[in-house]
């Protein structure tokens, strides 16, 4: 058992993700975190059928609206983007980070037709 299993946040880590993932926003809620002693509010995604929020910064938000083509968040609900592992710079240390941008195409819900046997051959040479 993975230490996320055995204490599940309800926010995605970088170092637990494993992406990428394709999911579609849901909401955006702005909810209050401490740090250093001060309370402050921050940018929560929250995305369909899936239980887990991303906390965002100015940067991933860009992202979004990069992706969405949507400056305002109320805005975002129900465009799907893709989250992907990436590095970023933090106090002089290169850690880990989750990023977004938009998906190269929707994931098909559609299953694959089976490939088709090939035609049988001939394999006898005629010459006339």
């Amino acid at each position: 058992m993975k230490k996320s299993e055995a204490f599940p946040t309800k926010y995605f880590k970088a170092v637990d993700f494993n992406g990428p993932l394709q999911l579609e926003i849901e909401t955006v809620r702005f909810e209050p975190f401490e740090r250093n002693g001060k309370s402050e509010e921050k940018a929560v995604i929250y995305f369909n059928k899936h239980r887990s929020g991303l906390v965002i910064g100015p940067t991933v938000w860009d992202e979004v609206v990069a992706a969405t083509g949507q400056e305002d968040t109320t805005d975002w609900k129900g465009h799907r983007v893709e989250l992907y592992k990436s590095e970023t710079l933090f106090q002089g240390r290169t850690v880990p980070c989750i990023r977004i941008r938009k998906p190269d195409a929707p994931p098909s819900t559609k299953k694959k037709p089976a490939p088709k046997p090939p035609p049988e051959f001939d394999h006898e040479v005629r010459f006339r």
